[in-house]
């Protein structure tokens, strides 16, 4: 072997995490089936869903295919195994929570398509200046009226790069802002994004999926029926109540932000 060929051998590549959960997965879902016969602390019926559950989140977690086709799983899985026929197991993908999620994902993808979220915060600015306190509440106030229509997660990401480009703004500019000023202002602006986006979800059905789950849940067990405005009457003073009083724990209490409103960042 010459000394070439030894250099010019190829290392092999680590298993990755996808190629992992994508044995694994089906994997333990046959062990389980295997075991089912051998065990008494559960029905079999009940075993054989655990384990397509099981196989469910190791694909989920480890993101082995698309989340999607993961969830369709059930579908071949369940008729297979006689939890259910094909038609009872493709009934809950069309319940009525699951298009007002749709619903809730294309708005979003509309708002990120054609950056609603930059002209909102834009118009904020505008109004707020540049003064700490306000800039904090105006973050806050995109957040929660963002999340009112989309995930948390989807709102806190799409903003985040905006707080903090404008802290960057502002720590450039005014160059007398003290240490402990400009860091209870930086912590309270992100802080305040967080707080604000789960705030805001509260506010409607589709703000985050708990709140249509809930509302699936107490029709189906006990036939109660929430509509979107039913929850917005609670849900929209509950948010505003919250969101103030964040915003003055955050400001004036926890983290005391004392940037004044400068000209030349303006």
């Amino acid at each position: 072997m010459t000394k070439g060929s030894l250099f010019d051998r190829q290392v092999p590549k680590p298993v990755s995490l996808q190629t992992t959960g994508l044995i694994l997965g089906p994997t333990i879902f046959t062990i389980m089936l295997i075991l089912g016969d051998y065990q008494a602390s559960m029905s079999v019926s009940a075993w054989r869903a655990a384990a397509v559950a099981i196989w469910m989140a190791i694909w989920w977690a480890t993101e082995a295919i698309p989340v999607a086709a993961t969830a369709l799983l059930p579908l071949i899985l369940f008729d297979a195994l006689g939890l259910a026929t094909l038609k009872e197991s493709a009934a809950p993908y069309a319940n009525p929570i699951i298009y007002l999620f749709l619903g809730a994902f294309i708005l979003a993808l509309g708002v990120q398509r054609w950056g609603l979220h930059q002209r909102i915060a834009l118009m904020i600015l505008i109004r707020t200046g540049t003064d700490g306190r306000r800039l904090v509440g105006g973050f806050m106030l995109i957040a929660a009226l963002l999340s009112m229509w989309m995930t948390n997660t989807s709102t806190t990401m799409m903003l985040l790069p905006i707080v903090l480009s404008v802290i960057a703004v502002i720590f450039q500019q005014d160059a007398v802002i003290s240490k402990k000023d400009a860091q209870d202002f930086q912590v309270a602006m992100v802080l305040g994004l967080a707080y604000a986006a789960t705030i805001g979800g509260m506010a409607t059905l589709v703000g985050t999926p708990p709140n249509a789950l809930l509302a699936a849940f107490l029709e189906d067990q006990y036939a109660i029926q929430i509509s979107f405005f039913d929850w917005l009457f609670v849900g929209i003073p509950l948010s505003a109540t919250l969101l103030l009083s964040a915003w003055l724990l955050l400001t004036r209490v926890v983290y005391h932000v004392n940037i004044a409103e400068n000209e030349q960042t303006q």
